[in-house]
């Protein structure tokens, strides 16, 4: 039987490239053996590709990208191909591939645009399409979608750029929605340095200013205080939600110590969120129960950290999806959606 030839493309030139490498070192580490033949690609922090011939113990130590056998590449969009460009010699040789496995995270990696590059090609992707992966990576996007399906979220004012003349008028329609504290973060990236909570009108400002310099739409939102849960969704045309896991200070619970109401009311609401933002193969819900009883989605993860001790990992394997598995048939998912 043949090998399935994998493509694993890790790294990017986003903040969140150390987080996709230590994926990639432990999915390579996890699928290397007679089932597949893996097609390790990375992108470095400058945004350059390379195919990676190397030991996974440079992936792990940051070293990769400086071994001398890396050779530039591109996973080519024309469908004649079905495959990656790799240059030797002074010259392109086609490696063909069967599905490719993106473990990118942040932009360029979870906003459809690796995904647009994979449909163009013709080549099966694990992970969200690219619809469902650029609406997920804005959060004023998801928010708006989510409250239009009936799905509650924190209350919420998306600024754009377009204003910038006129943030004094924002503020007062911030404030006029919000009360203070309110939680300020860039609505199209995950970045802590440009995101955090405003006491008043001067925060405020200092950091919407900072959440420009990273994205051109800022969402600030009412700050939620209460309990904070996950919940992993796997899945195609019939999803299903994990149990509820809570974020506490000692790591997370699975399952949450909820009733079974509320925690049948979670995975249905998921469900029906994963639907509602057109997900497909795998997501990670952000979930809040508020002081005043709300159940409130926050954001989504369609390209969650997929190391076996992650959350979303967790959260499989509390459903008996041990780890191996869940990569198998998030691979065999993607051939099978493809075909169809």
């Amino acid at each position: 039987m043949a090998k399935l030839r994998l493509l694993i493309l890790f790294g990017g030139a986003t903040n969140e490239y150390e987080n996709s490498c230590t994926t990639a070192v432990s999915i390579l580490r996890t699928l290397q053996d007679e089932q597949y033949e893996i097609v390790p690609v990375g992108i470095s922090k400058k945004g350059r590709w390379f195919f990676f011939p190397g030991d996974i113990d440079e992936i792990e130590n940051g070293t990769w990208s400086e071994n001398p056998d890396c050779s530039p590449a591109v996973l080519s969009p024309d469908p004649a191909h079905r495959g990656v460009l790799i240059l030797e010699d002074g010259s392109y040789t086609l490696k063909r591939i069967d599905v490719v496995f993106s473990v990118l995270q942040g932009r360029y990696g979870e906003d459809g645009s690796v995904q647009g590059l994979c449909e163009l090609s013709h080549i099966p992707y694990v992970g969200n399409g690219v619809l469902g992966s650029a609406v997920c990576r804005n959060k004023a996007f998801t928010h708006a979608l989510l409250n239009a399906a009936g799905i509650a979220t924190p209350h919420w004012v998306a600024v754009s750029q377009r204003n910038l003349s006129q943030l004094e008028h924002e503020y007062e329609r911030i404030e006029n929605k919000l009360e203070y504290p309110v939680y300020v973060k860039p609505a199209g990236c995950n970045d802590s340095i440009a995101s955090g909570p405003a006491n008043s009108r001067a925060e405020l400002a200092a950091h919407v200013k900072r959440a420009f310099t990273q994205d051109s739409t800022v969402l600030v939102e009412e700050y939620v205080k209460g309990r904070e849960f996950r919940i992993g969704v796997f899945g195609y045309d019939l999803p299903f939600a994990s149990f509820v896991g809570e974020i506490t200070a000692d790591g997370m619970t699975v399952p949450a110590e909820l009733d079974d109401a509320t925690s049948q009311t979670i995975r249905e609401l998921a469900i029906t969120a994963y639907q509602t933002l057109e997900c497909r193969s795998l997501a990670l819900f952000d979930i809040f129960w508020t002081e005043r009883g709300d159940i409130l989605f926050g954001e989504v993860n369609t390209m969650p950290e997929l190391t076996e001790n992650d959350i979303y990992p967790e959260l499989m394997s509390d459903l008996g999806m041990r780890y191996r598995y869940l990569l198998e048939k998030l691979i065999e998912q993607a051939v099978e959606h493809a075909d169809r």
